[in-house]
């Protein structure tokens, strides 16, 4: 800041009036740099371990889109413990599942899908309406899920939801702000 404010303090002095004061402007504006555009990644997780036996326990939770979203992205993954025994007592075992939906501010269904296994799901990306852009407002994760566990053995799930907006960064903060 010492350099700037001595050639700013130059070449005002070499300059008088207006003229000086534009030059000394630009001269500050070429020493700031530009603007950069870049991303911002907002995630909203999920994850429970089982204890014992649940029955149909429920998480309901929210994160909202703007017209500054560029991605939506859902990863969902379940482990199932004691996969080994599941088929000597199948009417104990294929009780267990997880199921994931998500929904637009409309209720339209944007994501939905059911383990009743330990799998990991792809990496799934929501496809925008026609204009290229998702609907606004608040949308909805609903996870409904049914498991057990003992001792170290438990099932469990993660729901990773990734929302990733344009936005702008201005040398002076260095801080990705959204428009």
């Amino acid at each position: 800041m010492l350099a700037v404010f001595l050639a700013l303090t130059m070449l005002l002095i070499s300059t008088s009036g207006c003229i000086g004061l534009l030059q000394g402007r630009e001269f500050m504006e070429h020493l700031r740099g530009d603007v950069k555009q870049d991303t911002d990644i907002q995630t909203t997780a999920i994850e429970h371990y089982f204890s014992n036996a649940e029955v149909n326990v429920e998480w309901n939770e929210k994160f909202t889109i703007d017209s500054e979203v560029t991605r939506i992205g859902v990863y969902f993954k379940t482990e199932m413990a004691g996969e080994i025994i599941r088929d000597l007592a199948p009417a104990i075992f294929d009780i267990r599942e997880v199921e994931v939906t998500i929904r637009d501010p409309n209720g339209k269904i944007e994501y939905n899908a059911t383990h009743d296994t330990t799998k990991s799901a792809p990496y799934v990306l929501i496809e925008p309406e026609l204009g290229g852009k998702f609907v606004s407002g608040e949308w909805d994760i609903e996870v409904v899920g049914t498991g057990g566990g003992f001792l170290t053995e438990q099932d469990n799930f993660l729901l990773s939801v990734d929302v990733t907006r344009t936005c702008t960064i201005y040398p002076q903060d260095d801080v990705c702000v959204v428009d």
